[in-house]
């Protein structure tokens, strides 16, 4: 598993379920506020269906599940098919839910989609 330092300079996503280091803050490239999604350039403990027969088509665009690495808690998809790519929607990115997802800020945990301080 890989990890990342809990300091004030360094800020992170984890999985909401288990807590485990799914992606740096700048990884974060753009944010759907009123559907609760992040689109991510990598993430890191997540493993992503690699069957084709179980990956879903919407449209012309091809996706497979991306889910915890410790947990299995499903956190989104990873984009494998786009051919109509543009700066942001791009194959091999990942579109991840935020209300799965928590977020070190450099001082204490939030829940990702609202910025909401965890109750430990």
């Amino acid at each position: 598993m890989i990890e990342f330092d809990q300091t004030p300079d360094v800020h992170f996503f984890l999985c909401c379920e288990c807590r485990t280091h799914i992606a740096l803050n700048q990884e974060l490239l753009f944010t759907v506020i009123e559907n609760d999604f992040g689109i991510f350039r990598n993430t890191v403990n997540v493993d992503v269906e690699d069957d084709p027969r179980r990956h879903s088509i919407v449209g012309i665009r091809t996706a497979a599940d991306a889910s915890c690495t410790r947990c299995s808690q499903l956190l989104g998809f990873k984009l494998i098919v786009i051919p109509d790519e543009n700066m942001v929607i791009q194959a091999g990115r990942f579109i991840l839910d935020l209300t799965r997802l928590l977020l070190w800020n450099g001082s204490r945990i939030l829940y990702a989609h609202d910025h909401s301080p965890v109750e430990d």
